[in-house]
């Protein structure tokens, strides 16, 4: 059997199809006239997003559709193309299309990181223990990748000991890490906790080895967390809809509350659309990390997180340090 048809059946008994490269708009909210598509990302990020829009008092004043883009290089076309207007988007994306000009603004942090490395030994405590090993993850380039690629220059890791191979999705990721000969993966939430529940069930021994945002905060003391992903918006949509965003921000905050207080109820709505196992995102909520802070509240955390990102290579990032305007 060709690894793309293993692939899909395994993501299919998995129930992961949301984080797949075959994504399709979720069918939740109905397309009506007056309505408004938010864009999640493949993560669990998507949870607090959809039960604000299901629960809140936002969509009073619009119809809201919530949809998920695949890839990054779907959000960035379809923010760059003028599709999107309102979308989850890991921070780095944000800076590079600001910087090259398109409309856009930050409006929140949703997550200070979704990041852990599994592996299937228990001696990989350190990451330079990943020297001389198969590590496997998806999105290269990307803000995983290059959260990793920071640490590594932080640890003084040299990262060209470590064997890395990128693979397009994380569903992809975790299917090859399973079935074949690495060592370890790096993952995010809920597909991390999916993939240590399958482990479970096949028989196969696993180890959340690797905590990314707790190596983070031992290194950059100027920057101690990881604004991995927010809200990003196009600006004159914002301009034309403030009443609107006061109150979707107020959605996200009892969204969370809920979320905090009802972790099973939570789970059990989140099946509805991220097609992972309710056991799953349950598990993961307690290692999401969730936060809502206004960008405009946290700039200098911001400018430095895009410092060090500037560091590893000035074009993820669009070449430059973005100015305040990004942040709203």
């Amino acid at each position: 059997m060709s690894d793309r048809r293993e692939f899909c059946r395994f993501s299919a008994r998995l129930m992961l199809g949301a984080f797949g490269a075959l994504s399709v708009p979720n069918l939740l909210f109905g397309n009506t006239k007056n309505s408004l598509d938010i864009w999640s990302a493949p993560a669990l990020i998507g949870l607090p997003l959809a039960i604000a829009m299901r629960n809140g008092k936002a969509r009073d004043m619009l119809n809201l559709n919530y949809k998920e883009w695949r890839n990054p290089d779907q959000l960035r076309a379809g923010f760059a193309g003028g599709s999107f207007m309102l979308c989850a988007s890991p921070c780095n994306i944000a800076a590079n299309l600001y910087n090259q000009g398109v409309d856009v603004k930050m409006l929140n942090i949703l997550t200070n990181g979704l990041n852990y490395i599994f592996s299937k030994h228990q001696n990989i405590n350190e990451l330079k223990d990943l020297q001389g090993k198969k590590l496997i993850m998806s999105f290269k380039n990307d803000l995983p990748d290059i959260i990793f690629k920071a640490l590594c220059k932080a640890f003084g890791v040299d990262i060209e000991q470590i064997n890395i191979t990128y693979v397009q999705t994380p569903p992809e990721a975790v299917m090859l890490f399973l079935r074949r000969e690495f060592d370890a993966i790096l993952t995010q939430e809920p597909i991390a906790s999916a993939m240590q529940l399958k482990a479970q069930n096949n028989g196969i021994k696993i180890h959340r080895s690797l905590d990314i945002q707790t190596l983070w905060a031992s290194k950059f003391q100027d920057c101690p967390q990881i604004p991995q992903a927010g809200l990003i918006v196009r600006g004159e949509f914002y301009k034309r809809n403030l009443e609107f965003f006061n109150a979707f921000y107020n959605d996200l905050q009892n969204a969370l509350k809920w979320i905090n207080s009802n972790p099973n109820q939570a789970a059990k709505f989140g099946t509805k659309y991220l097609l992972a196992p309710q056991d799953a995102i349950k598990n993961a909520i307690a290692y999401s990390n969730f936060t809502l802070q206004k960008c405009s509240d946290i700039t200098q955390s911001l400018n430095n997180f895009f410092e060090i990102i500037y560091r590893i290579n000035p074009k993820l990032i669009g070449g430059k340090i973005p100015s305040q305007g990004l942040y709203l």
